[in-house]
């Protein structure tokens, strides 16, 4: 009888000890993080017309939340213009977003919405020309992280009305907390 109480109170008292050592080590795998990404982009349809790429780079912080990160990326985009267009066009994304991990392999899923500020100049015989808009973009992404590695590729909409291109970026985690 007592080696069956003293058992039980063993498996009792370890089982207790795992469970704190995983939520303990879930805690640490799961810190908010600060980093930055390379992103090209390659548009597509009317905006695709005018640019034949844009390359850029993002700030980005992830804090956990459920079972994903709350996401958060700005930054700027250049473009190259088409050889008949003699002008430029800068994007400023400022998006908010969601990225939800499968797993433990590295795989996930990322959307994000937010503002896209634009500039664009263009010049003409009777000078040169310029504006600036604001609109309403999002990105729906797929990924693979690797550590401080952040591989991701998918769709971006500068402008959800009409604006849609092919993105790839590359980021690199600096800072965990």
């Amino acid at each position: 009888m007592n080696f069956a109480a003293a058992t039980l109170l063993l498996l009792a008292t370890t089982t207790s000890a795992f469970a704190d050592e995983a939520i303990a080590t879930q805690a640490t795998l799961r810190p908010k993080t600060l980093g930055v990404d390379a992103m090209a982009v390659m548009p597509v349809g009317d905006y695709g017309d005018a640019v034949t790429a844009g390359l850029g780079v993002l700030g980005r912080i992830e804090v956990p939340a459920g079972p994903g990160f709350v996401t958060g990326r700005a930054g700027v985009i250049f473009h190259a213009m088409e050889s008949n267009v003699d002008g430029s066009l800068t994007l400023i994304p400022l998006y908010g977003g969601y990225r939800y991990p499968f797993g433990n392999s590295g795989a996930y899923v990322a959307g994000e919405l937010g503002l896209t500020i634009g500039y664009a100049s263009v010049d003409t015989p009777l000078g040169q020309m310029s504006d600036s808009d604001s609109e309403v973009g999002l990105s729906l992404m797929a990924g693979l992280r690797r550590g401080a590695l952040d591989l991701r590729a998918g769709l971006f909409a500068p402008d959800t009305d009409d604006l849609l291109a092919f993105v790839a970026s590359a980021g690199y985690d600096f800072a965990a907390f």
